[in-house]
């Protein structure tokens, strides 16, 4: 019987070589993409997980800044120019720490010592001015030092001076610590200052991403 010699050894060797460099070049390429599936982890975890901050202020409105331009009211009812439903408005205030403002009328002053930061409300009417539970559409600019670090709030207000009435606000962004903000702002009525102006409480509930 014949034994037949074993094939030269060389062609494996090649194939095995070959076989590393592939892997030896696909190895970072590897590790890049595990790294990048990492960070997307890190970055769906951080959002599906925001922050949460909660802080209460009060607000004196100052009666001297309210400038308001009269509206005719409605298009199929017209009346004269007045503070009748459309009528816009801007006013300012002050801004103090919760629980400095004290429920009543007549109470509180804008100019107070204490002050915290400024308050400035932009709207309109949603009802006449003489209506028991007159109501506003407005937009809330909270400054803290200036309008780099500031926030924003916008929603339905109503019941102008009146104690004790509820509204609820959406906060639409901020700068400064309150950049990304969002979340819900919840306004209640204290009664009047020594302008005649409202004072409110605003508790902030927001959840930075």
């Amino acid at each position: 019987m014949c034994l037949r010699k074993a094939g030269p050894a060389r062609p494996r060797i090649l194939m095995e070589d070959r076989m590393k460099r592939t892997l030896n070049f696909f190895r970072p390429l590897l590790a890049l993409m595990l790294i990048a599936i990492a960070m997307q982890i890190g970055i769906v975890t951080a959002h599906a997980d925001p922050k949460e901050m909660s802080f209460t202020v009060d607000v004196a409105v100052d009666h001297a800044t309210f400038s308001i331009i009269p509206s005719t009211g409605l298009v199929l009812n017209p009346q004269a120019p007045g503070p009748n439903r459309g009528t816009t408005f801007i006013v300012d205030g002050a801004v103090f720490p919760g629980g400095t403002l004290e429920k009543g009328t007549g109470l509180g002053d804008p100019a107070q010592p204490g002050a915290i930061g400024a308050w400035s409300c932009k709207g309109f009417f949603t009802s006449d001015l003489a209506t028991e539970d007159v109501g506003f559409n407005t937009t809330q600019m909270f400054q803290f030092g200036g309008d780099g670090d500031a926030i924003w709030t916008e929603g339905l207000e109503a019941g102008l001076g009146k104690i004790g009435v509820i509204t609820h606000r959406t906060i639409i962004g901020g700068t400064g610590r309150f950049q990304g903000a969002e979340g819900e702002v919840v306004q209640e009525a204290l009664g009047t200052n020594v302008g005649g102006t409202p004072n409110i409480r605003l508790t902030f509930t927001i959840l930075k991403h």
